[in-house]
């Protein structure tokens, strides 16, 4: 190799490494430029910052995530009727402070619409004797086919109130029920539940009846006293709700654990801190919870945890009043109905999951209709026990 060779290769090599140094140069100015606008676009603490979906400050993420939801809502509000087919939720299992959550069975949720009245096309009765289990006796005794399973469950949460329905179903109970079917399939509204127990050597009695007064409507006994308890109002975490979807302990084999009490909401509604306490976390795994928050009650030694929420007015460290505003009711998150998710839990590390109906600290009453209204609650159940004699005539007609 000539020396002219040579020198041309050294200087083409200098002009290459001058080159590299160059591109490394821009590479790096370019990274702490994005650095820089990422740091001052991003809250420093994302979990410190209130959510406020109505905002027009909302940072670039927020504002990407708040299209998402946007976007989505129609797909949930679709799922709103798809009853047992989909669950309300599917929270996944998150870190506290303390240890780390497991989950062992999830909840079975059921959707009713309370808006139905008991008349009307596709309102229909059924007599049936337990046999082996609530499931299998629906699913033997019926024509429902393949949605046998979801309305085995539209029964059991309202059973749930009277009996464990795993343990003191007898063979040879008798159950009477009058239904509609809603527009979707595998959607029903339960009008009226009777079931004779011979555990307690009683019958148990559920009819859906709706005053005027009552933005929702519930399921009442004979006497008029509402057969699903109510958290005393100003412990209980949201104002107004359809209906007490899922309790703690709910599952649906081969899924995760369900720790909350879940109230079916609109959007919207006004939720409440249950006591005194700290804002210990907010807006944590955001994509299963949605926005939520968790509040520390030293008193009770407990913390509260709400989530799926629309909005959050709270930020971590805040210390809030027993009854006093802390969020907005929502469908965020691994949400396919709008609902709140209220959970209860101990400070210790056992990390106990309490169900608040039977939470000491917790007082709960029960609504009774009316004196006024009770002779139209009276005629509404004679108006359900028409339908089991023209389920009777339809049976003979068939016959013949």
């Amino acid at each position: 190799m000539n020396f002219g060779a040579s020198l041309f290769m050294k200087n083409q090599e200098k002009n290459i490494r001058k080159s590299f140094s160059l591109r490394r140069l821009f590479n790096l100015l370019f990274i702490i430029s994005l650095g820089l606008n990422v740091y001052f676009l991003v809250p420093e603490n994302e979990l410190d910052s209130v959510v406020n979906l109505d905002s027009v400050e909302l940072t670039g993420k927020k504002i990407a995530e708040e299209s998402r939801i946007k976007n989505s809502i129609e797909l949930k509000n679709f799922f709103l009727d798809k009853g047992l087919k989909e669950n309300i939720h599917e929270e996944e299992s998150t870190q506290n402070f303390y240890t780390t959550e497991t989950s062992s069975h999830t909840v079975e949720s059921v959707l009713f619409s309370p808006s139905v009245e008991p008349n009307g096309p596709n309102i229909q009765a059924l007599k049936l004797k337990v046999k082996n289990s609530l499931n299998y006796t629906v699913c033997q005794q019926t024509k429902l086919g393949s949605e046998c399973d979801a309305f085995s469950a539209y029964l059991a949460r309202l059973l749930v109130w009277f009996l464990d329905i795993n343990k003191e179903m007898y063979n040879g109970d008798t159950l009477d029920v009058v239904y509609k079917r809603l527009d979707n399939e595998g959607t029903f509204k339960i009008l009226q539940l009777v079931y004779q127990s011979s555990f307690l050597n009683k019958t148990l009695e559920a009819n859906f009846f709706k005053e005027e007064e009552m933005k929702y409507g519930g399921y009442f006994d004979r006497d008029g006293k509402e057969v699903a308890q109510r958290l005393l109002k100003k412990q209980s975490p949201i104002d107004n709700y359809v209906e007490i979807v899922s309790l703690p302990g709910d599952f649906r084999k081969g899924r995760k654990g369900h720790f909350g009490t879940d109230f079916k909401a609109d959007v919207g509604s006004t939720i409440r801190s249950t006591f005194d306490g700290r804002i210990s976390r907010v807006n944590w795994n955001r994509r299963a919870n949605g926005y939520c928050i968790e509040i520390i009650h030293p008193n009770q030694k407990i913390k509260t945890r709400y989530l799926h929420l629309s909005r959050v007015l709270v930020k971590r460290g805040q210390y809030v009043k027993q009854g006093e505003k802390i969020a907005e009711s929502g469908n965020t998150g691994r949400s396919f109905a709008p609902h709140l998710h209220y959970e209860v839990r101990s400070l210790d590390k056992k990390n106990k999951v309490y169900n608040p109906f039977n939470f000491k600290y917790h007082k709960t009453y029960h609504r009774n209709i009316s004196d006024k209204d009770l002779g139209e609650f009276e005629k509404i159940i004679s108006t359900y026990a028409t339908y089991y004699q023209k389920n009777k005539t339809d049976r003979n007609v068939g016959k013949g």
